[in-house]
């Protein structure tokens, strides 16, 4: 039987793009290529599959269903006219359609989208006299529209469904915000973290970080705890394939005594403290991370080298005095607590080495959502 090759879309944080294109090679994926916020890439069903389950910096995995140039609004709709809706659909699978365009040959997203979605109903109306319900706040399929400003149409399935971020073992959420789960993944590899040294988050919120870090150096599946892909609701769902990537993945997930190091984390709030204990329980991690309660001056390093990696409070340049316990503690870090190991410092203020006084020796630049941050060692 052939192998159907599948072409997928990968979406990510911008920055974190080359470090999803890894794991996506090194998964075997074909023809990858990235772009900003998201890598392209081709395989087979099982791939599909298992990027869901063990990619840890992809926010969303989608499916290409068609991709053509159109020159006009009636050329555009005539490929969904035309197009057998059954293969993806049945009138008991709730659809909703979501539209993104850039073209000045097509009305508004809403109107694009309510075209469609009348194109389909009236597929199955014509068959079956009955329709699937639709726009559902959680559909069986979601049907993606990506139209460029050259007239290309990309019609992509959601195969993830909720973010990819949502991992399932985040029970409780810190007082302050924090890094998602995506993003905490994708900082931990910009680091260039192997796993080879111990791990310290010295302001470890609800313990996201720690959590990334561990499933990173025991190699377990970012979605192990996760119950539901959008993909499970698809007609072609094979029930065996995912079974068998489960299979093998517990397989291949290391046991404690082959990760050599500690993965520690200090946070100073009782609420942050006890969110995050919940979180590392839930994610049946309590034997590998552990959560102190203490701020900076209360740090013990473990014996052996150690990469830290510092989410630095907001610093204010038009309120230095106000930030000046920040800039202490964060000064102190690198040059006494940390001093001789590896320091990374997440921050959003381009000041920040003048300000603690130590000039960083690597950086790297993400944007969580609109918001740019610096992720720099020193």
């Amino acid at each position: 039987m052939e192998v159907e090759t599948i072409k997928m879309i990968a979406t990510t944080y911008e920055g974190l793009e080359d470090v999803l294109g890894r794991e996506l090679m090194r998964m075997g994926a074909e023809d990858v290529d990235t772009d900003v916020c998201r890598v392209t890439f081709s395989g087979d069903k099982y791939l599909l599959y298992q990027a869901n389950y063990e990619l840890r910096t992809a926010l969303k995995i989608y499916k290409e269903v068609l991709n053509f140039d159109f020159s006009s609004a009636e050329d555009f709709f005539s490929q969904f006219s035309g197009y057998r809706w059954s293969k993806i659909l049945n009138i008991y699978k709730s659809f909703r359609v979501e539209v993104s365009s850039k073209s000045s040959l097509l009305g508004s997203d809403a109107e694009i989208k309510d075209t469609l979605t009348k194109i389909i109903l009236e597929y199955f109306n014509e068959k079956s006299r009955k329709t699937p319900p639709h726009d559902n706040s959680n559909p069986s399929v979601v049907i993606v529209l990506e139209i460029s400003e050259a007239n290309n149409c990309k019609f992509l399935l959601d195969s993830s469904g909720e973010s990819l971020a949502r991992r399932g073992y985040k029970v409780s959420n810190p007082s302050v915000a924090a890094f998602d789960e995506v993003l905490s993944a994708g900082i931990v590899q910009l680091t260039g973290w192997k796993a080879n040294t111990n791990f310290v988050d010295p302001l470890a919120g609800a313990g996201i970080m720690l959590i990334e870090a561990a499933m990173f150096a025991y190699n377990i599946p970012s979605q192990v705890c996760r119950e539901n892909f959008g993909f499970f609701s698809w007609r072609d769902f094979d029930s065996e394939i995912w079974q068998d990537i489960k299979s093998s993945a517990k397989v291949r997930i290391k046991h404690n005594g082959e990760f050599a190091f500690k993965i520690i984390g200090y946070e100073a709030d009782e609420h942050n403290v006890k969110a995050g204990i919940q979180n590392v329980k839930k994610a049946m991690l309590d034997k590998y991370i552990d959560i102190q309660k203490g701020d900076y001056s209360d740090i013990m390093l473990p014996s052996g080298p150690t990469t830290a990696v510092v989410n630095a409070p907001k610093i204010d340049v038009f309120k230095k005095e106000d930030s000046k316990e920040t800039i202490d503690m964060l000064s102190k870090l690198v040059k006494k607590t940390f001093k001789g190991e590896k320091t990374w410092i997440i921050s959003d203020n381009t000041e920040l080495d003048k300000l603690i006084g130590v000039q960083h020796t690597k950086e790297c630049e993400v944007k969580n959502g609109k918001f740019p941050f610096i992720l720099g060692m020193y």
